[in-house]
């Protein structure tokens, strides 16, 4: 699933973003997270991308969601989470991320989310990289309660490359 996932989350990444001006150049596939670079105004950067392993409530068309780590060189961590959905979510609603005992909050703004605490964005990477799967619970615009799981399996070695990216 996540190698049909790659293309659609490259196509969704740059269609919700005109400021990128060359496409994304997959850089590998780490068990459950694919890595890639594009070359965007301030020069390269670098993403890794997964979808979720389960989708909850079952019965519901969530569309195209991923989970987004990029770098960013400008910010204290040197990396950006966010989140995105198929669907808009609640307005001022936030989404929840667990990693084991450790928990984030996210902004939510349209279809998209961000790590509410930007200083956290180095515990939100070691936590994924100590973790086995994270769970994201979010709300809907509908009001339906959403969560979403993902492995965690991969995400170390893919993130090995946002060091390296430059």
């Amino acid at each position: 699933m996540i190698r049909l996932a790659l293309p659609a989350a490259f196509s969704l990444l740059f269609a919700s973003a005109p400021a990128f001006a060359a496409p994304a150049q997959p850089l590998g596939q780490f068990k459950q997270w694919n890595a890639a670079s594009y070359s965007g105004e301030n020069g390269k950067r670098c993403y890794i991308v997964s979808s979720p392993t389960t989708e909850k409530p079952e019965s519901l068309r969530h569309g195209e969601v991923f989970f987004f780590v990029q770098t960013a060189p400008n910010a204290p961590a040197r990396t950006e989470s966010s989140f995105q959905t198929g669907y808009d979510f609640a307005k001022d609603s936030t989404v929840t991320v667990t990693i084991g005992e450790d928990s984030f909050r996210m902004l939510t703004s349209g279809n998209n989310a961000w790590l509410q605490r930007l200083e956290r964005e180095g515990e939100l990477l070691a936590a994924m990289k100590a973790g086995d799967e994270m769970v994201l619970a979010a709300r809907s615009a509908r009001g339906n309660e959403t969560s979403y799981t993902f492995s965690l399996e991969g995400v170390t070695a893919a993130s090995k490359l946002l060091e390296r990216c430059g």
